[in-house]
């Protein structure tokens, strides 16, 4: 079987002879390219030849829709030689801003010090611009991702994220996005919902783009989405938008890179197919076994290898051997398991440990 028959069938919740190795590493290769800082052996490669190179199985990302605002609404982008970036959408009923500024230093992500919705008046013409956002298909491009990935892994298509956290990690912020819930909360309820129709749409064009799994960047956390928030609002989109992937033919991941342990029990309940990025401890109080046990075999787990594993101020070289063979190893053949990250390989790591993982397996 191709790396890419076993990544499907491990996918799909059936049992496979080895253990599926699929890290994330996106953010360490974005940083440290921009630093030039990637190790000589892997300088000039592209991330799937890295993948291919320490001999893991690809999960490409790709989008098959493209977004598009309809001509009432102006979409102004400004970026500053000091790192800022200013997004300005302009629309009949006002105008928006959020302001994005450089965080750590010039290779880093920037940091969203200014959200788009301020005042109750901004949910307004935030969701005037929901509305007048179309998407069109650009399957073409996920064509090419997909033709690139081959038959050393799969391909997934960006939904976005659950939109009650859309609202109140991106448009809001959590601190004023709480403060408007409970002040606002018919208004607030009305954007959601708003997002909500927007995304199922964007999902429906998604459905029919080349590409095997449809995943939500959710970031899920019960500290900022807790249990009952997320039946009222994450279970439904679950539920509609897995409905679509499902009937298309695709699967439903969501990406859980949070504190989850007190909203996994929810999970087999929902569409949801598979979680990507569950944290464990030391990240977590939830040990890896404890997650699996959780899911009941019923969703598939994506991730085990803790960030802080990656860098040596977290585990010296020994702990992270000892992990992946008393801990990793034994869970070969286990059904509803995928080895990969939670969340991400750090700037700073070490990427001889990524290297070691596929022979520690052996």
């Amino acid at each position: 079987m191709t790396k890419r028959e076993k990544y499907l069938k491990a996918l799909n919740n059936e049992v496979v002879d080895e253990i599926v190795w699929a890290p994330n590493f996106d953010y360490w290769l974005q940083y440290n390219k921009k630093a030039n800082t990637i190790p000589e052996k892997h300088s000039g490669k592209s991330r799937n030849d890295i993948v291919r190179d320490i001999g893991a199985s690809l999960w490409s990302r790709t989008s098959g829709v493209k977004a598009e605002l309809d001509s009432s609404v102006k979409l102004i982008v400004n970026e500053y030689e000091n790192g800022d970036k200013i997004k300005i959408y302009k629309t009949p009923i006002g105008e928006v801003t959020a302001k994005w500024i450089k965080s750590e230093d010039d290779f880093s992500s920037k940091f969203l010090k200014e959200h788009f919705i301020k005042t109750i008046d901004d949910i307004k013409i935030m969701k005037y611009v929901v509305e007048a956002t179309n998407y069109i298909p650009q399957y073409e491009k996920a064509q090419k991702s997909l033709d690139k990935v081959g038959d050393d892994g799969v391909s997934i298509l960006d939904l976005g994220c659950v939109p009650a956290i859309q609202f109140l990690k991106t448009d809001a912020g959590y601190e004023n996005g709480f403060y408007m819930w409970f002040d606002y909360r018919r208004q607030v309820d009305d954007y959601i919902s708003a997002l909500n129709k927007n995304y199922v749409k964007m999902a429906k064009v998604q459905s029919k783009s080349p590409g095997d799994v449809m995943a939500t960047g959710d970031n899920m956390d019960a500290t900022t989405l807790p249990p009952e928030m997320f039946l009222n609002y994450a279970k439904p989109y679950y539920e509609e938008v897995g409905k679509i992937a499902n009937e298309s033919g695709k699967l439903l991941e969501g990406h859980w890179c949070g504190q989850t342990d007190i909203l996994l029990p929810l999970v087999p309940n929902t569409k949801l197919n598979i979680v990507e990025a569950i944290v464990t401890e030391p990240m977590s109080k939830m040990t890896l076994n404890q997650a699996l046990d959780i899911l009941d075999g019923k969703v598939v787990l994506q991730g085990g290898i803790p960030a802080v594993y990656m860098v040596e101020q977290g585990a010296s070289m020994d702990e992270f051997c000892n992990y992946i063979t008393n801990i990793i190893k034994p869970l070969k053949g286990r059904k509803g398991f995928i080895l990969g990250m939670s969340d991400n390989v750090p700037p700073d790591a070490d990427f001889k440990r990524v290297e070691m993982v596929a022979a520690l397996l052996k």
